[in-house]
């Protein structure tokens, strides 16, 4: 007899059953609406199939099924299934990028990144100072690196600081900064368009619209939009926190971190840094120079994933004191996310099918949405875009949310006449602010999870002050600077 194990119980099957159902079934025995065709109606069934396991199961198994669903429909054959999902560039980009980010974190380079933001003296007796400082250093770790090891690395020396400054569990100023610094690690995860949930969510975007996001208008958007978020958050603390509650956190200064000095940095680790900044800098590159110079042509010709697998190899093959600059097998096995490469396979694969005539879908898109989305202005129509999108996040994951909403946002754009990069650059970034419920992301997940510093109720009361600050900032300040980058 089948057991359910507390793990994976009633709920846990019947989601499975719903999602296999959508995927393998639901297509084939319902007759198409109009204007949806036999095929779209079998494609769509998987798309609604594998978002319904997504939110509610799981990422990786749910998404290798659904290349075997996506295989069987008649839009193409397996072959073509896989040439279309791993074969595109955008999965081999974040593959690559991942292990380029994780390389530095493998070699101990990163401390030195914490450490050098941490020992600024501009923040000696100012606390409201040492909180921005802190969830910068956050964020800039986490561009540098990934969120959960920045998420990490920084809430274990935020518990050192807090205990070191007399704040327990439970103090206001404690459960604040725990907030801010998952806000520093994730407004860093929004900001790099080259790896994660805003890779897969602007690949989709690129895929439906055939228009390139800016990387480094959208990496300064970004930034921007940041350091606000952070200022108003930091405002929010100076303004909740009372006096006495500051009282300890008064004479913070960077002695506490210099207690343990950190040795010179290794010819191996400064390798690593040098290389992350490098690829960082060649993807800006073009964006400085003629169109018509060699270098131009020569990046813009290898592309992202042209240029981190040069890299990549690069740093495989020359070493230092004996070591290659990059362990591949070492740093593949601790860095790559499997779960999101595979994840981001099958979300290309099938956003070049939605986005296919032959299915019908785009049309049909356009009947559902046409009373809320359609026949505005194109600010009217900006700004709509990011009520639903944070609305819906709430309660969804905001990676896969952003992957379905990149569709209807290019068909509702057209129609607008809207900037699509700078819609999509600011709905992306905005969607990552949402940790609400912990259904908003994994890294959400973590934050909810962290009982033992901070409660539910907590992360519910502030996570809505933060989407209200994000939405407010989107709305007010970045939408209008995207309009002006794009």
């Amino acid at each position: 007899m089948l057991q359910f194990s507390k793990a994976r119980g009633i709920s846990f099957y019947l989601h499975v059953v719903i999602g296999l159902f959508l995927m393998f079934i639901f297509g084939r025995i319902f007759m198409p609406i109009y204007p949806l065709t036999d095929v779209g109606m079998q494609v769509v069934g998987v798309f609604i199939g594998v978002i319904w396991l997504w939110c509610f199961v799981g990422f990786l198994w749910p998404s290798l099924i659904a290349l075997v669903a996506f295989g069987l429909t008649d839009f193409a054959g397996f072959g073509q299934v896989l040439t279309m999902s791993f074969g595109s560039s955008v999965p081999v980009l974040l593959l690559f990028s991942m292990i380029l980010f994780g390389s530095p974190q493998h070699v101990g380079a990163t401390k030195y990144i914490t450490r050098w933001f941490l020992t600024r003296k501009i923040f000696n007796n100012r606390p409201i100072v040492f909180s921005f400082v802190f969830f910068f250093a956050t964020y800039a770790l986490s561009v540098a690196v990934n969120v959960t090891p920045s998420l990490i690395l920084m809430w274990t020396v935020l518990y050192g600081v807090l205990k070191e400054l007399n704040y327990k569990k439970g103090d206001k100023f404690s459960t604040l900064m725990l907030i801010g610094t998952f806000l520093g690690a994730i407004s860093g995860q929004a900001s790099l368009p080259f790896t994660g949930s805003t890779l897969a969510i602007l690949s989709v975007f690129e895929t439906a619209s055939g228009v390139t996001m800016p990387i480094p208008q959208y990496m300064l958007l970004g930034f921007i939009y940041s350091v606000v978020v952070f200022i108003i958050y930091c405002t929010f603390m100076k303004i909740v926190l009372k006096p006495e509650e500051l009282k300890n956190v008064a004479n913070v200064n960077t002695g506490m971190f210099d207690r343990d000095p950190l040795p010179a940095m290794s010819p191996l680790q400064k390798a690593n840094f040098y290389s992350m900044l490098g690829f960082v800098f060649l993807m800006l590159l073009p964006s400085f120079l003629p169109d018509d110079f060699i270098v131009t042509e020569l990046l813009n010709t290898l592309g992202a994933t042209g240029v981190a697998i040069l890299l990549t190899g690069a740093m495989c093959m020359i070493q230092i004191k004996g070591k290659p600059i990059l362990d591949f097998k070492a740093v593949a096995a601790s860095s790559v996310n499997w779960d999101i490469f595979v994840m981001v396979a099958v979300a290309m694969a099938i956003a070049s099918a939605l986005t296919n005539p032959v299915t019908g879908v785009i049309d049909m898109m356009i009947l559902i949405f046409q009373p809320v989305l359609g026949g505005h202005s194109p600010v009217i129509f900006f700004v709509i875009m990011l009520l639903i999108g944070i609305f819906i996040t709430s309660f969804a994951s905001s990676m896969v949310i952003g992957i379905a909403l990149m569709p209807i946002l290019v068909a509702f754009g057209i129609e607008a006449g809207a900037n699509l990069p700078a819609v999509a650059a600011t709905t992306t970034l905005l969607l990552h602010y949402s940790i609400i419920l912990p259904s908003a992301s994994v890294f959400a997940a973590m934050l909810w999870s962290n009982e033992e510093w901070v409660t539910g109720k907590e992360v519910f009361r502030y996570g809505a002050v933060i989407v209200t600050v994000a939405t407010v900032v989107a709305i007010a300040i970045i939408m209008p600077i995207s309009l002006v980058l794009f």
